[in-house]
C-alpha cells in the first residue's frame, strides 16, 4: 500500500543514527545515502518488484540494486540455485562444473565472449581489464569518454560526473579526478573525450596514438542517464579502434543482458576486444566478467603475464545463482515482455510530464532510464555537458514526492542516476507507479488535479 507519511520511519531513523557511530554515512557503500530521504535507507525484505524497509513501508522498487535485480527480489530459481551451492559445502576459490556451464552459456549469448574470467565486482573486473589491456598492447594510455562510469579504480575514476568549471573545454574535456586519494601522475595516462563526437576520438587517437593501449566505454551511458549512441557512432569507434590497433573494451556492467541477451554488442550490432560484464549477470549475487577474444584473452595468466586472480574470483554462491539468472534470461519472449512493459511506462510518463506542464527530458531503452528534470523534453540529450544541466533539486524533490507514495527512486548523491525496472514488475505495477508519479509532478509543479 502507498504510505501515507514520508516521515513514518521511527526504526530506520534510529539504525541510522547508530549506524553513523560505527559506518561512515551509515551504509557500506557512500552512494547508500539517499539524499531525498536524508540518511540510508534500511530494508528488511524484497520481494519480486517490491521492497519493505525496517518501518513496514512497502516501495515498487525502480532502483532494482542499480540495476542488478533484473529478474527482481527473491526470485525462486535463484533462491534454489543458492541452495544447490551451500549443499555444496559453500566452496571458495574452487573451479567446478558449474563455472563451465555459465562460461559455455556467456560465450554463447555474447557476441565477443569468446573466453571468459569471473571477478566479482564490476570495478575490480574494469580494474583487471585495463591491465589485460596494457598487457597486450605494451602502452599505457586509456581514451575514456566523459560522464560514462567504470567502477572506482584509481585508473579510472576520472570525469565521470565533473563540475562543469572544472571540466575543461566540450571539445577536448580535461580530465576530472573524482575523488580524493588518486595520485596526481594517473592523469597523464587518461584522456577524455566528449560521447558521440567521432571527430573528437579521432583527433585524440591521432595525438596520442603511440601511447594509447585502447578504448573504453559505456555503449549506452545508462550512468549519465540514459545517453544513446548516435546512429553509426559505435561503428565509427569500432572502425577507429580497429585501423589504429587499439582495443575496444566495452563496460557493459549496465548494458549487459538489458535489452538483448547478449546486450549492447548484439543490440547494436558492434562487437569490442573485450568487454567487462556484471550486475544482471548475477540477478543480485555480486558477480562480473571479463570476456573478449580468444587471442586477447590469453593473455592473462598461466597462458600470458598479465595477473587477474583473486580468493573470491568466481565464488561459487553467484556462480551458479547467475547461471541460474541468465537461463531465466534465454527463455523466450523475456525482451519482448521487457520492451513491451516499458512502452506501457515512458508512453504514460511522457503523457504525464507534458500534462503536469513539468519541464523534463525522459530517455530510455529497455528496462533503464532517466527523467532529465529542467531540460527540455523534446531535445534529445546525447553527451553529459547536455545532461549536467538538469535541476538536482527537483529531481531530489521527485523522489520525496514519489517515496511518499509509494514508489522508490535512489538519489546518487547530486551527480547523474539511472533508474529501472525488473522481469518481476507487472502491467499493474506500472499503472500503479504512473499513477503515484502523476500525484507527485502535480505536488511538484503545482497544478491543480
Amino acid at each position: 500500500m502507498p504510505n501515507t507519511e514520508a516521515s513514518h520511519h521511527p526504526k530506520g531513523d534510529a539504525l541510522f543514527a547508530e549506524a553513523s557511530r560505527l559506518v561512515p554515512g551509515g551504509g557500506s557503500a557512500s552512494v547508500r545515502y539517499n539524499r531525498a530521504l536524508n540518511r540510508t535507507l534500511y530494508v528488511s525484505r524484497g520481494n519480486g518488484a517490491r521492497i519493505t524497509d525496517v518501518d513496514g513501508n512497502s516501495y515498487l522498487d525502480f532502483c532494482m540494486s542499480h540495476g542488478a535485480s533484473i529478474l527482481g527480489h527473491n526470485h525462486p530459481g535463484i533462491k534454489a540455485a543458492v541452495a544447490r551451492a551451500l549443499d555444496m559445502g559453500i566452496l571458495c576459490s574452487y573451479e567446478t562444473e558449474h563455472h563451465v556451464a555459465l562460461a559455455r552459456k556467456i560465450s554463447a549469448m555474447v557476441p565477443g565472449a569468446e573466453m571468459v574470467r569471473f571477478s566479482g565486482t564490476g570495478t575490480e573486473t574494469v580494474m583487471h581489464t585495463v591491465r589485460l589491456a596494457r598487457a597486450v598492447t605494451g602502452r599505457n594510455k586509456l581514451i575514456k569518454f566523459e560522464g560514462h562510469f567504470h567502477g572506482y579504480s584509481d585508473y579510472v575514476f576520472w570525469s565521470t560526473a565533473p563540475p562543469l568549471d572544472h571540466a575543461g573545454p566540450r571539445d577536448a574535456p580535461i580530465p576530472y579526478c573524482q575523488s580524493a586519494g588518486i595520485p596526481e601522475g594517473l592523469r597523464d595516462d587518461i584522456i577524455i573525450v566528449p560521447f558521440n563526437d567521432p571527430d573528437a576520438l579521432q583527433k585524440a587517437i591521432e595525438t596520442h596514438r603511440n601511447d594509447l593501449a585502447g578504448v573504453i566505454m559505456e555503449p549506452v551511458n545508462y550512468d549519465a542517464g540514459c545517453i544513446l549512441p548516435a546512429p553509426g557512432f559505435l561503428q565509427r569507434v569500432r572502425s577507429l579502434t580497429a585501423a589504429n590497433d587499439l582495443l575496444l573494451i566495452f563496460d557493459e556492467v549496465l548494458t549487459a543482458f538489458r535489452m538483448a541477451p547478449g546486450g549492447a554488442q548484439e543490440y547494436y550490432g558492434v562487437t569490442p576486444d573485450l568487454c567487462v560484464l556484471g550486475k544482471a549477470i548475477g540477478g543480485g549475487l555480486p558477480l562480473s566478467a571479463i570476456a573478449g577474444k580468444r587471442e586477447v584473452m590469453s593473455h592473462l595468466r598461466p597462458l600470458g603475464q598479465a595477473e587477474h586472480s583473486g580468493t573470491y574470483m568466481g565464488h561459487l554462491i553467484p556462480v551458479i545463482g547467475g547461471l541460474a539468472c541468465l537461463n531465466e534470461l534465454s527463455r523466450p519472449g523475456v525482451y519482448p515482455r521487457l520492451f513491451s512493459l516499458g512502452d506501457r511506462l515512458y508512453n504514460g510518463l511522457r503523457e504525464i510530464i507534458s500534462k503536469q506542464g513539468v519541464r523534463a527530458r525522459l530517455q530510455h531503452l529497455g528496462p533503464r532510464f532517466f527523467i532529465y528534470f529542467g531540460l527540455n523534453p523534446d531535445r534529445e540529450v546525447t553527451n553529459y555537458r547536455d545532461a549536467a544541466g538538469y535541476d538536482r533539486q527537483l529531481t531530489l524533490a521527485f523522489a520525496r514526492e514519489t517515496m511518499a507514495r509509494g514508489v522508490y527512486f535512489h538519489d546518487y548523491g547530486g551527480g547523474l542516476a539511472h533508474h529501472g525496472f525488473s522481469t518481476a514488475h507487472k502491467e499493474a505495477d506500472i499503472d500503479e507507479a504512473l499513477s503515484a508519479i502523476e500525484d507527485s509532478f502535480r505536488a511538484l509543479s503545482k497544478t491543480p488535479g
